[in-house]
């Protein structure tokens, strides 16, 4: 199976160490078929994202910040996809940020987002299509992931849930 390249366009040394070896462990747990004709993984920073032509599809958050941006081929090129960096590690709360599980949902939220709007553009979406479709795909991929990697942790789901349920409404009333 080819999986895309991930590449990175930090010029300094500001990128999370764990965040390639990560995005890479996502993409690996992709059915065969899901990457083709997509290129390479831009892992970026806001204001290089900021600089870069509007795709028309992008992942934000609530408050509307972009985290990842899907980019159709166009001309011969191959499919794309970016995610910023810097508002993606954001999303993650502080003191979670050295406990894996958490970071691949972090993470896996943008990058499977975006994998579904390759995948609706390539034809291999059935049912939805644009913002809903993805977000399906997102939910259907993070489920297939962390059943695979993380299954001796579903006895302890209820409790997980909670406390992300807990963290999030912490998260929200810090922010307002």
């Amino acid at each position: 199976m080819s999986l895309p390249l991930v590449r990175s366009e930090f010029t300094d040394k500001t990128e999370p160490a764990w965040m390639r070896p990560t995005v890479e462990r996502l993409l690996a747990s992709l059915p065969e078929g899901y990457c083709q004709g997509l290129g390479v993984i831009v892992l970026t920073r806001t204001e290089i994202s900021n600089n870069r032509p509007r795709s028309r599809r992008s992942r934000a958050n609530r408050r509307g910040i972009r985290l990842g941006s899907y980019h159709p081929g166009w001309n011969g090129e191959a499919a794309w996809i970016e995610l910023v960096v810097d508002e993606i590690v954001k999303e993650l709360p502080k003191g979670l940020t050295w406990i894996q599980p958490f970071r691949d949902l972090v993470v896996g939220r943008v990058l499977f987002h975006e994998i579904g709007h390759h995948l609706d553009a390539t034809n291999r979406s059935v049912g939805r299509t644009g913002e809903h479709g993805a977000i399906a795909w997102e939910k259907r991929l993070s489920r297939r992931y962390f059943q695979q990697r993380y299954s001796y942790l579903r006895p302890f789901a209820p409790v997980l849930a909670a406390a992300g349920r807990f963290a999030k409404m912490i998260a929200a009333r810090r922010r307002t």
